[in-house]
Formats: C-alpha cells, sequence, structure tokens
C-alpha cells in the first residue's frame, strides 16, 4: 500500500513541474513533498500510522488538490491550504507520537 502513496506523491511532483506556478512557490511544495517521500521509505512508519489518518484518502485527496492548482486555479487560499494539508500528513508520517494527546 505504501507503494500506492509513493506513487501519488510522485504523480504530485510530476503535476507541479509541468504547472506554471512562481519558481519559489513550486519549490516550497516540491521540499515538502520529497520530505514526504524520504518519510514514506523509513523503515520505522508502522502500516497503522500510514493507514490511519494519513491513508488512502488523504492521499488521494492531496493528488485532487494538487491537480487543480497546477491547472491554474490558484487563489491565495488554495496553496495556503495545499501547504497545511502537506503539513499536516508530514506531522503524522514524521511521527508525532513524541508528543501523543
Amino acid at each position: 500500500m505504501m507503494e500506492h502513496q509513493y506513487s501519488i506523491i510522485n504523480q504530485c511532483l510530476q503535476l507541479l513541474k509541468q504547472s506554471d506556478m512562481p519558481t519559489i512557490k513550486k519549490l516550497r511544495v516540491e521540499i515538502q513533498l520529497i520530505q514526504m517521500k524520504r518519510l514514506l521509505l523509513n523503515d520505522a512508519i508502522s502500516e497503522e500510522m500510514v493507514c490511519g489518518s494519513s491513508g488512502e484518502d488523504v492521499f488521494e485527496g492531496l493528488l485532487c488538490h494538487m491537480r487543480k492548482i497546477c491547472r491554474g486555479n490558484v487563489e491565495a487560499d488554495a496553496l495556503a491550504d495545499l501547504m497545511n494539508r502537506i503539513g499536516g500528513m508530514l506531522n503524522v508520517l514524521g511521527g508525532d507520537q513524541a508528543s501523543p494527546r
């Protein structure tokens, strides 16, 4: 299953390359996506973490969001939403488990 999520992130990166988003914004998103790929490759990530709050739906949602933004439908909020979404996913994948609340 992690392969599917990894491939979704690769699709997001591909969309990003083809978009006409300003370079600095593109780089910010790209860095976050690459960080997510790195975390997915981490052996310490349990299936539970990936299946739970960062499961299939979350990754599919990310891909849909990327498609909208990369087609040029970029309101200022859309990019901020994307960065927040990725940030939340990174927190889960990064194992924010040090502070259980």
